[in-house]
Formats: structure tokens, sequence, C-alpha cells
């Protein structure tokens, strides 16, 4: 852990513990880590429900209308790392994250934040049969340092990357169509993708310098009418993420999942 994350887990916690706590969150001391989580999505909700985000709040059906019945196809929902969580905001998000390839249908997915692949599978399974997924995340075979400043929480994550780990595509019908990269996002070669990417979800590290870096790579990919999605977005824990993106967004139409943690713009 380095000096500017423990500063930066400090005044997060801070902050969780005197503006989300209340009466009912005492009963969760006994579990520090629970209490937490509590805090942090009570002030999640909040900012959700009061509407004070930089980026206004709509559904991904009022902005990418489309003129069909969509469905959505979700898989194994006994994976260790699926979003039906607890907390609404997760289901919330990746059903919409599903939506966006249904109604968009990309030929082209690249995601930045591989993890065990939940994300990577939904959008194999809800894009057309020709469709390619490019899902990078830093190599699990050797030391890992990220080139750019990265959250407490990150670290955590860098940790619990395994060797050895299955993804939960492997197996499945849709496993052909991704394709794993490996790299950090900072120093990464994007250019074989400039201008054709349909669709592009950033879920990787969520300092604003990574938030940042990823952002400006995704729209190099982009072209007119692409999709970029931003994963954290109004999560008091990820300041980073919403800093950026709000800076990023102002000025362009660009909109947060109500109750979910997904920010999306379509590329002019």
């Amino acid at each position: 852990m380095t000096l500017q994350q423990l500063r930066e887990a400090v005044v997060a916690g801070s902050y969780n513990i005197i503006a989300g706590s209340s009466v009912a969150s005492l009963s969760l001391l006994a579990t520090p880590r629970k209490m937490m989580q509590y805090l942090a999505d009570s002030l999640f909700l909040h900012g959700a429900m009061s509407g004070r985000r930089g980026v206004p709040q709509k559904n991904v059906s009022e902005v990418l209308r489309s003129s069909a019945t969509v469905s959505i196809r979700l898989g194994n929902l006994d994976t260790s790392d699926a979003w039906l969580w607890p907390q609404a905001l997760y289901t919330q998000d990746i059903v919409s994250l599903c939506l966006i390839c249904q109604i968009i249908k990309p030929r082209v997915v690249f995601e930045i934040g591989t993890a065990q692949g939940y994300t990577s599978h939904h959008f194999a399974l809800n894009t057309p049969d020709e469709a390619r997924v490019y899902t990078l995340d830093l190599p699990r075979d050797r030391d890992r340092h990220p080139a750019l400043p990265t959250t407490l929480v990150d670290s955590l994550h860098i940790q619990q990357l395994s060797d050895h780990e299955r993804f939960c595509f492997e197996g499945s019908a849709e496993a052909g169509k991704i394709t794993r990269l490996s790299g950090d996002s900072a120093t990464f070669d994007f250019k074989p993708y400039h201008g054709h990417v349909d669709f592009f979800f950033i879920d990787g590290a969520h300092s604003y310098e990574y938030a940042r870096s990823d952002t400006l790579n995704a729209l190099a990919c982009c072209h007119p009418g692409s999709v970029i999605a931003w994963h954290d977005y109004g999560k008091a824990s990820l300041p980073g993420v919403s800093r950026y993106v709000d800076e990023f967004t102002r000025g362009r139409a660009a909109y947060s999942i109500p109750g979910g943690s997904i920010a999306f713009m379509t590329v002019d």
C-alpha cells in the first residue's frame, strides 16, 4: 500500500462513516467490512435518488432507442463473480450493459478489466454471432506494477489475480467470440483497434489517472455512433472515476443509469 493509497482510503472511509452512517448501521459493527459496504452503498443510493450526480440519469432504453422488442441473455448465475448481489446496483449494471449490446448490436466490443470474465461473457451472449469481444487485463504470470497511480481497491484486486484462475466463460458456447489480451491499459498498444470498436467498456483501475488514460484510449478506438461506458460511476469510495467522467462528459450528451453505477455516452 502506498502513502497516497492510505491517505485516500482514510479520507474515503472517514467520509463514509460521517456521511453514510445511521442507527441501522450499528447492527453491523461486528462485521466491519459489511458495515463499510453498507455505508458506501447508502451514500451511493442517496446520490442516485437525490440527483446529485454530475451526469444526468437516464435508462439505456431512453437514450439508445430501438423499435424492436429487446430481450437480454444472462449467463451462469452460479459463478462467484456474478453481479446479482445483495446490492441492487450490480444487477442494474449488468442488465444495462446487456441492453446496450442488444440495442446497438456491436460487431467489436473492447473491455478494460477482465477479472473473472463475467462481463466479457455477457457481452458475448448479447452480441451478434460474428461479433468479437476483446478483454484486456494485467498479466497474471509475473509481477504486476501498474504504470499509473491506483487506488487501494485496485491494489487488492491485483493481489487477488490468480495465474490459474478459471474464467467463467471457459467451456461456454460463446467462449470462441472472446479474445483475452494481457497488458497494462496505460501502456498497451491500442493502435490496431483505432476506429474499429463499436462498444468500449471501461472497468479497469479506478484512479483519476487511469480513468483519464482509459477514456482517451477508448475515444481513439471508437467512431461516430460507438458507445463508451464506465463502471463504478457515482461511488464515493472510488471518487477518481466520477471526477474524471464528470470532467470529460461536460458539454457532451452523457448519462448515468438510475440506481446503477454505469455512465455511458454515444460518440459524436
